[in-house]
């Protein structure tokens, strides 16, 4: 069982799936911290038969301020932004 267990199916609304790509945008992360959370037992992907591989936002959203509360933001880890906070969205370019 993952850290961050995704609630029951019947309990994700469908506005709150969202791929790896736009899971990586919406946090300022790369692709592949999705893929390094799976393999470490963070995070799952919702179980979606033949379709794509979908993540429950709000399941995410407590990955990443988990991640920032344990030092994702200090520069020896790859850093951040200078003042970006947990769940925080993207500027507008």
């Amino acid at each position: 069982m993952p850290k961050f267990p995704n609630p029951p199916l019947d309990q994700i609304r469908a506005a709150d799936l969202i791929t790896e790509q736009q899971a990586a945008e919406q946090f300022g992360i790369k692709p592949g911290t999705i893929r390094v959370w799976i393999r470490r037992g963070k995070i799952e992907p919702v179980p979606v038969p033949g379709g794509p591989r979908l993540f429950h936002l709000p399941t995410l959203s407590n990955a990443e301020k988990d991640a920032w509360k344990n030092g994702a933001d200090r520069p020896r880890r790859g850093g951040r932004l200078p003042g970006w906070k947990p769940c925080q969205e993207k500027a507008a370019a």
